[in-house]
C-alpha cells in the first residue's frame, strides 16, 4: 500500500518496489520515508511532510541510483519502481 504524504494543501501517494524479473515486491516506502518518525494526520490519513517534491525527488533518486543512491548495485535483472499519485487534496470544513 502506497504511502500518503500531505505538505501544506497538497498530498501524493508514492509506492516503491523492486522487480525481480517475475514478480514485484512489497511496496515498502513506508520504511525509506521513515513514516514512524512522521507526524500522522487521521483526517487525510497521511503522513505530513515539509517539501513533498523532496520526498518524490529522492523515491526517483532511489529509482535511478543517482544522488545519495548513486552506485547501488541490485541483483542481475531487478528493476526499482516508483509509481507517484497525485491526490485530490479534500476541502476542510468546520463545524
Amino acid at each position: 500500500m502506497a504511502t500518503r504524504l500531505v505538505s501544506g494543501n497538497r498530498m501524493v501517494a508514492i509506492e516503491m518496489q523492486t522487480w525481480d524479473g517475475r514478480q514485484y515486491t512489497p511496496d515498502w516506502s513506508n520504511d525509506f520515508f521513515e513514516v514512524g518518525n512522521l507526524k500522522y494526520n487521521e483526517d487525510l490519513d497521511a503522513y505530513e511532510v515539509e517539501d513533498i517534491d523532496y520526498c518524490i525527488d529522492q523515491a526517483n533518486d532511489w529509482k535511478d541510483k543517482e544522488g545519495d543512491f548513486y552506485g547501488e548495485e541490485d541483483a542481475e535483472g531487478v528493476e526499482r519502481s516508483v509509481d507517484v499519485d497525485e491526490l485530490d487534496f479534500p476541502a476542510m470544513t468546520k463545524e
